[in-house]
């Protein structure tokens, strides 16, 4: 066995340090791969050079704002012509609501009293209204004197008969009547009003 040995021995090399044998790996330049992944990347998108890339970008980005100018300088048209609609759909509404009033006979000193009232009826729907019309006729049978005659049999104040049957509005004592009552009587007869103004002063 001792020959086995030897014989086994002689036919195995030495090791020796195999340097030259096994490469090391040369130095890579980490820049040169970075820039030449780069134009692989750009021409991939259909560009040369990172300058091409930016200007692309650049103009992009002046479209955008441009654009947002644009939308913006638009909006504001818009909220303008908006509010111009409005005002001249409310004017038109004004005039039509005046006219109806002037056909269904509103005196013209009532005629601003007559049309609150019609609108106030018709923006709380009181008794069903739907027109301008409907809510004025409703205003005068409430209130004939919007049409500068006297309420013939009518009450002008709750509970009291100022025309007497006559058509001739009776002067009433106002320290007798709600405050209520005065203001619509002013308002309806400010003649009778002031006759019974000048009553209540002289007593």
């Amino acid at each position: 066995m001792a020959e086995d040995n030897a014989t086994s021995t002689e036919s195995t090399p030495p090791t020796t340090p195999a340097t030259d044998s096994v490469a090391t790996p040369s130095s890579v330049d980490t820049e040169q791969v970075a820039a030449d992944a780069r134009t692989e990347l750009l021409k991939s998108l259909g560009f040369d050079n990172e300058d091409d890339l930016k200007g692309v970008v650049e103009q992009h980005n002046k479209d955008v704002a441009a654009n947002q100018s644009a939308l913006e300088a638009k909006s504001g048209e818009l909220d303008k012509a908006t509010s111009k609609l409005a005002k001249e759909t409310s004017r038109a509404d004004n005039a039509e609501a005046q006219v109806a009033a002037l056909k269904q006979g509103v005196d013209a000193d009532h005629l601003s009293d007559a049309l609150a009232l019609a609108k106030a009826d018709l923006a709380s729907k009181a008794n069903g209204v739907k027109t301008i019309d409907e809510a004025l006729t409703g205003v005068l049978e409430r209130n004939p004197a919007f049409k500068g005659a006297e309420a013939a049999q009518g009450t002008a104040i709750a509970g009291q008969n100022l025309s007497g049957g006559q058509g001739n509005v009776t002067v009433p004592d106002l320290s007798k009547i709600s405050y209520g009552e005065a203001a619509k009587l002013k308002l309806e007869h400010p003649d009778v009003y002031k006759q019974a103004v000048t009553k209540l002063t002289n007593n």
